[in-house]
């Protein structure tokens, strides 16, 4: 849970800087004004163009949204006359929050194909539609936009229509709902940047403070880009932990005192050809997650196929090895559950589910006179894995 609460950290950090920022930013002198409004501009071309590059369609879509409805309160409802711009403001307050629901429930897409040309569609037509009747037929769509379906007191003086409000509160529980089912960076920065974007439309004729809201939530979506591309390139997709790549990086830092042991998946070739690879991808999730709670003083790694690494800093081979048959039996006692394929049957037939065993092997090996270089250490880890085998697996040997 804890890791779960600290992808939402940095967003907040950074709405809380803006609620801190805008009275003061609003005192500052008339001439820089025009950087201030231009700066929600520039960094949402930064974060359209890393989306772009590494084909982020929900952070791109997220950013093209709220920068769309700032781009128009800031530029176009200062010049539109006063019904008219009424009208429009709105439109903005229920299309935000909708648009954000409606992007944060699609899968990651291509940006230039029939599925992202759907989508610049829902994001301009609406808008385009809105700002046509505003301006030649506002009686048509003032009274749907202004609509109080309750009669509740309190609901009389909120700034916002209760459809506007109701589409909030819509979108802010979907996208927690989303985040709570999992926990990244890019859903972690839609829900921060959604209530930051509705403080955006809150301050509809303070330019300042608008600006401020609106940089915030551009920041968020910047970083969680380079959050999940960073992800992409060190996090296994699979398992959740560091990849090949974070275990290169962490070999660099490695000072003259140090532990690496391999682990293996025992008989999974035979597991995986008997039940199937995606069985097999489950195994490895199971694994991943019980070496993970179970490494003390370590840091575990996905190696490559059904292997993992578990790098000990500071640690000699006999200090770890209590923790690494810790981690053994972790695995071993833990139930593998295959279950029916059958819904309808597993619901009427629990106790027909097979329950299997997942054992590992484990080798381990520390820095010598002879083992200098990392990759060395790895290599003599990797005979004590082979050694593991051969004793009958389910053991740990260095």
């Amino acid at each position: 849970m804890l890791r779960n609460l600290s992808t939402l950290v940095l967003p907040l950090v950074l709405l809380g800087l803006a609620i801190f920022l805008y009275p003061k930013a609003e005192a500052l002198a008339v001439a820089q004004l025009p950087l201030i409004q231009l700066l929600p501009v520039i960094i949402a071309v930064i974060t359209l163009s890393l989306c772009f590059k590494f084909n982020r369609s929900l952070l791109f879509f997220s950013t093209l949204a709220v920068v769309i409805i700032y781009a128009v309160m800031q530029w176009y409802l200062p010049l539109a006359a006063i019904v008219e711009a009424k009208i429009v403001w709105l439109a903005l307050t229920v299309l935000l929050p909708l648009n954000m629901m409606i992007i944060s429930l699609l899968k990651e897409r291509g940006m230039l194909t029939w599925w992202g040309g759907s989508r610049f569609a829902l994001l301009f037509l609406p808008l385009l539609i809105c700002m046509i009747m505003a301006k030649y037929f506002p009686e048509l769509l003032r009274p749907l936009l202004g609509w109080n379906f309750l009669d509740l007191a309190f609901l009389k003086h909120s700034v916002f229509s209760q459809l506007a409000l109701l589409m909030m509160i819509l979108a802010l529980l979907i996208l927690n709902g989303r985040w709570f089912v999992q926990a990244t960076a890019q859903n972690s920065a839609i829900l921060i940047a959604l209530l930051a974007a509705i403080a955006m439309l809150y301050f509809k004729s303070r330019y300042t403070a608008m600006a401020v809201f609106a940089s915030a939530a551009m920041l968020m979506l910047v970083i969680a880009v380079i959050q999940e591309t960073w992800s992409m390139a060190y996090i296994d997709q699979l398992t959740g932990l560091p990849g090949r790549r974070a275990l290169e990086e962490e070999l660099l830092k490695l000072g003259g005192n140090y532990s690496i042991a391999m682990l293996d998946i025992d008989h999974f070739k035979k597991f995986n050809d008997t039940y199937g690879h995606d069985v097999g991808d489950q195994v490895l999730k199971m694994v991943a997650s019980r070496v993970r709670q179970a490494v003390s003083g370590g840091k575990a790694f996905r190696y490559g196929g059904e292997e993992f690494t578990i790098v000990y800093p500071g640690k000699s081979s006999n200090e770890v090895k209590e923790n690494l048959d810790f981690v053994r039996i972790c695995v071993g006692e833990s139930d593998f559950r295959l279950r029916n394929k059958d819904r309808r049957q597993r619901k009427a037939r629990k106790s027909s589910d097979k329950i299997v065993q997942v054992t590992i092997s484990i080798g381990v090996a520390n820095r010598t006179e002879k083992l200098v270089v990392p990759h060395d250490v790895i290599k003599a880890a990797d005979k004590a894995l082979y050694k593991a085998k051969k004793m009958g697996r389910n053991k740990v040997c260095s």
